[in-house]
C-alpha cells in the first residue's frame, strides 16, 4: 500500500513539473491580424477598458493620397503609414518610428470579421473597414482611405 501511494505521489509531482514547464497557450481571440495581401496589419492596444482601447492599423504601401501634416515638422518619423482608432473618438493618422507588422500575425481572410476589444474589422478584397463602439471608423486599401461616422458640424 505504501509503495502504491509513493508511486502516485511521484507521478503527481512529475505531472505538476511537466505542466508548469509547458508554456500556456491562450485560446482568446487574437489581439491582431493581417490582411491576406500582407499589406495591412492591425493590433489592439489595450487600455483600462473597452472605452480606452485603441486599434492601430498600418499599411505598408502608406495612405494614399498622403495626408498633409498639421504643420511643417509635425512628424519627424514615418507619417501616414496608417491609422489609430480610439475606442470613443475619431481616427488619427499615424506618425510612427516602430511597427506592428509581423508576418506571423493571423490572417483575417476576405469575407471574415474580427470583433475584439470594442472594435469590428471586416476584410474584403476591396479593402479593410474598421469601426469602434460608437460607429466611427475607417476604410483602407492600397489606392485610397477614408474616415466615416463623424457627425457633421
Amino acid at each position: 500500500m505504501y509503495k502504491q501511494l509513493n508511486k502516485i505521489s511521484v507521478s503527481a509531482v512529475i505531472v505538476t513539473i511537466i505542466s508548469l514547464s509547458i508554456p500556456q497557450v491562450s485560446i482568446a481571440a487574437p489581439k491582431g491580424f493581417k490582411t491576406p495581401s500582407g499589406n495591412i496589419f492591425c493590433e489592439l492596444m489595450e487600455g483600462e477598458d473597452v472605452n480606452t482601447n485603441t486599434l492601430r492599423c498600418e499599411i505598408a504601401s502608406s495612405l494614399k493620397p498622403q495626408p498633409p501634416q498639421p504643420y511643417p515638422g509635425y512628424c519627424e518619423f514615418d507619417w501616414g503609414r496608417g491609422l489609430m482608432l480610439p475606442g470613443q473618438s475619431k481616427p488619427e493618422i499615424l506618425c510612427i518610428s516602430d511597427t506592428i507588422a509581423d508576418p506571423n500575425k493571423s490572417v483575417l481572410g476576405y469575407g471574415q470579421t474580427w470583433n475584439y476589444g470594442g472594435f469590428k474589422c471586416v476584410s474584403q478584397k476591396t479593402g479593410l473597414t474598421c469601426t469602434n463602439t460608437i460607429g466611427i471608423g475607417f476604410f483602407l486599401n492600397r489606392e485610397k482611405w477614408r474616415v466615416f461616422g463623424l457627425s457633421q458640424p
